[in-house]
C-alpha cells in the first residue's frame, strides 16, 4: 500500500468469519470510519452530536464554528451516519429529547462494540492513502480481502496465486474451502480489487502475489 500501515503489526483480532456482511458494509463510507475513529479515541467512548460534528468540520479544514458547511455535516450524521451505525449494533445513538430539554437539539453516540477491524486504521489509511476515500474502502473492507491482506504481509515473500488459493481455502477463516472455486475468486475479484488500491503488488501474467512495496524516500 502507498502508506505505511500494515495490518499485520496492528495486534488487532483477526477480522471475524461470523460477522454479518453489514458491519463491514458500515465501513465502507469514510464519514462512518471517520466517526466510529473519533468514538473510540474518546472518553468513555462518547461524544455529543455537536463534538462529532466539529470535529469533523476540522477534519475537512473548514471553520467549524458556523458556516453551511457545518450545517450539511450535522445534517448527514443525524439523518444517515449515526442512525445507520446505531441500527448495526456498533454505537447507542441518543438523539436529544426536544420536549425534555427545549434549549437544545444535541445528542450523543456512543461507541458499543468494536468493529470488525480497527477504525483508527482505516482512519490512518484514509489519511495516507492513494486514491479516492470511497474506492479506497470500498475495496479494501470486505471479509476475505481483510484477511488476505493480513496474511500476504505476515508471510513476508511472494507467492503464487495457487499458493494463496490453497491457503483461502485451508487455513483462512473466510472464504470457499475449494481451492479452484478460490483460484477463481482470487484471479476475478479479490486481487485486482487490493492490486487496485495499491495494497498488494499482483503480477496478472506471472501470477505472482506479495506485499505492497512501500513508496521510495
Amino acid at each position: 500500500m502507498s502508506s505505511d500501515v500494515h495490518f499485520g503489526d496492528t495486534g488487532e483480532p483477526d477480522p471475524l468469519a461470523d460477522v454479518p456482511t453489514e458491519r463491514y458494509d458500515v465501513l465502507r463510507h469514510p464519514r462512518s470510519v471517520r466517526i466510529l475513529s473519533l468514538l473510540s479515541d474518546a472518553d468513555d467512548y462518547t461524544h455529543t452530536l455537536s463534538e462529532l460534528t466539529t470535529a469533523l468540520v476540522e477534519q475537512t479544514g473548514a471553520d467549524a464554528s458556523t458556516g453551511q458547511r457545518r450545517d450539511e455535516i450535522r445534517i448527514d450524521l443525524v439523518h444517515h451516519h449515526l442512525p445507520r451505525l446505531d441500527a448495526h449494533g456498533l454505537i447507542d445513538w441518543s438523539p436529544a429529547d426536544a420536549a425534555a430539554d427545549a434549549t437544545s437539539d444535541d445528542g450523543t453516540a456512543t461507541l458499543i462494540e468494536e468493529p470488525p477491524i480497527s477504525p483508527d486504521i482505516l482512519s490512518l489509511l484514509l489519511e495516507t492513502g492513494s486514491g479516492a476515500e470511497e474506492t479506497l474502502l470500498d475495496r479494501l473492507v470486505h471479509p476475505v480481502r481483510l484477511e488476505l491482506l493480513e496474511y500476504i504481509e505476515n508471510a513476508d515473500k511472494t507467492m503464487s496465486v495457487d499458493e494463496l488459493a490453497t491457503a483461502l481455502a485451508t487455513t483462512l477463516s473466510v472464504g470457499p474451502t475449494d481451492a479452484y472455486k478460490a483460484t477463481i475468486e482470487l484471479h476475478h475479484n479479490h486481487l485486482p480489487a487490493l492490486a487496485e488500491i495499491d495494497a498488494i503488488d499482483y503480477d496478472r501474467e506471472a501470477q505472482q502475489v506479495s506485499a505492497s512495496s512501500p513508496p521510495a524516500r
